[in-house]
């Protein structure tokens, strides 16, 4: 069961901008370019982004969250959040994130999630379960759409 009512990990990612194309030279500008897309689509204000991102990189000071295989999930967590939100990222060419297998990070899932919650460990379950598979990222990374995207991420 879910702690915020309405979990659904379809409409989590249906309602999560995309942004292709990323060339930024650092995590930090990563993440500000997916914290951009947040508020420039309307599902985080600017305040909110702000508080947001001060979430997520206290996050990151604890602990990388660069996983293997190029990809990282980024997230934080904010009382004002009632159901999670995210956004996507996709750098073809990669950036060091330090992940635990020395690879660089290409796709990007910032994940925001209300404080206390337990949802996300559901949507990284249900993402990872996608992203597991070689033929999945390799897809992903020269998807041409956002609906490409998702529907790869879907299954």
């Amino acid at each position: 069961m879910s702690d915020v009512p309405g979990f659904d990990y379809e409409t989590i990612l249906k309602a999560c901008p995309v942004v292709l194309g990323m060339t930024e030279p650092s995590p930090e500008t990563v993440f500000s370019r997916l914290f951009d897309a947040l508020a420039s689509t309307g599902r985080l204000s600017a305040e909110l982004c702000e508080k947001a991102r001060a979430a997520v990189n206290a996050r990151e000071a604890v602990g990388c969250t660069a996983l293997a295989n190029g990809v990282a999930i980024p997230h934080g967590y904010l009382d004002e959040v009632k159901s999670p939100i995210a956004v996507i990222g996709i750098h073809p060419q990669g950036v060091d994130c330090s992940s635990i297998d020395g690879l660089p990070t290409r796709i990007f899932i910032l994940l925001l999630n209300h404080l206390g919650s337990r949802d996300h460990i559901r949507f990284l379950a249900a993402v990872n379960r996608r992203l597991i598979i070689p033929e999945v990222r390799a897809a992903i990374l020269v998807a041409q759409s956002r609906e490409e995207v998702l529907r790869l991420l879907l299954g």
